[in-house]
């Protein structure tokens, strides 16, 4: 059974968040400290532990800070030895990490906040996108220009997303037929009247290279903005360790400005782990996610910054649509505490 969440300290702000209505007994929250005894180029013995984190999709642009800190030694250096397992539509990260079968995972803020009511005791550490791209796309010629325009037309969304329940609470989209997104897009482009779940800096460019001209609405015009693609691990795994944590994060954040100045070379990697992207897609992508990486508080505070006033929006909003029922303490689900100083 577990204890109560400990209030983690932050030296950088106060924190918040929450976590994933999954329905899972928590067995094990991410196993022990195993490591392997290597030996330095000066002779020194250090402990090189082995980590997994597991993503929220498919190899893409998103995760470039991961595959660089893997392919250039920044996870090497911290005496890390980090497996990066993709996700995909059926892949649940939180599921996994709670289960203790990797030690990170990556999912969004209303995401962790929905798993924290379940009993789920994960920790946000770091965001990868201040704002979200994810974005509702649509075709030119459908007349979509707001939310509430959807109502009547087929909508594919992948099933279970809070920002939905968001979107159809605030719009009263209630003649929405919806259909599960597959990450394939031949019947969104079949019927010139629907939307599509999508990122900014993805989906839109494959489907216009196909000759479909296609329209976006990101989801936080709406006023809905969790943070995406947010690392977390296991509260047990943060207390028993700690500074891996801190190693782990750090070199992630390391990770992802060295992706920013050597993007094409990595590049070439995240192609040979998803051969379904093609070389001007996966540039397109780290092209446009810049700013929502970079930018906003990150450009004075730094890449994976988090607030407790952008936390505790986003649990008021998922209190307001009924998908949390708690009024959870956001400082004992996210910390800042581990990110590097800026």
């Amino acid at each position: 059974m577990w204890k109560k969440p400990v209030k983690w300290s932050n030296n950088r702000t106060k924190i918040s968040g929450v976590l994933l209505a999954v329905s899972l007994a928590l067995t094990a929250c991410g196993g022990g400290d195993t490591g392997s005894d290597t030996t330095s180029a000066s002779g020194e013995s250090s402990e090189v532990t082995p980590v997994k984190v597991v993503l929220n999709w498919f190899a893409k642009s998103e995760h470039g800070g991961f595959y660089a800190a893997e392919e250039n030694g920044i996870y090497e250096g911290k005496n890390l030895d980090v497996t990066i397992e993709p996700g995909g539509p059926q892949v649940s990260s939180i599921q996994i990490v709670a289960s203790g079968k990797a030690e990170f995972g990556v999912a969004h803020a209303d995401q962790i906040l929905l798993a924290r009511e379940e009993g789920i005791p994960i920790v946000a550490l770091a965001t990868t996108f201040q704002i979200s791209p994810q974005a509702l796309m649509f075709h030119e010629e459908s007349g979509i220009e707001d939310f509430d325009d959807l109502n009547g037309r087929t909508v594919f969304i992948q099933q279970g997303q809070p920002y939905w329940e968001f979107l159809k609470h605030k719009y009263s989209l209630d003649t929405v037929k919806e259909v599960a997104y597959t990450g394939q897009h031949g019947n969104f482009i079949e019927d010139p009247q629907s939307a599509s779940q999508s990122f900014v800096n993805g989906e839109p460019y494959v489907v216009e290279k196909q000759g479909i001209q296609v329209g976006t609405k990101l989801i936080a015009d709406s006023g809905y903005e969790p943070y995406a693609a947010v690392v977390y691990t296991t509260e047990k795994y943060l207390e028993e360790n700690p500074e891996t944590v801190k190693a782990f994060i750090n070199g992630t954040v390391e990770g992802w400005y060295n992706y920013k100045e050597n993007y094409e070379q990595i590049n070439k990697k995240i192609l040979e782990i998803n051969t379904n992207l093609a070389e001007d897609e996966i540039a397109f992508g780290e092209e446009q996610q810049r700013e929502f990486v970079f930018g906003y508080e990150a450009e004075a505070n730094g890449m994976g910054y988090m607030t407790e006033a952008r936390w505790n929006e986003l649990k008021d909003q998922l209190l307001e649509i009924g998908l949390l029922t708690k009024d959870l303490d956001v400082s004992e689900v996210f910390t800042t505490e581990y990110l590097p100083a800026k």
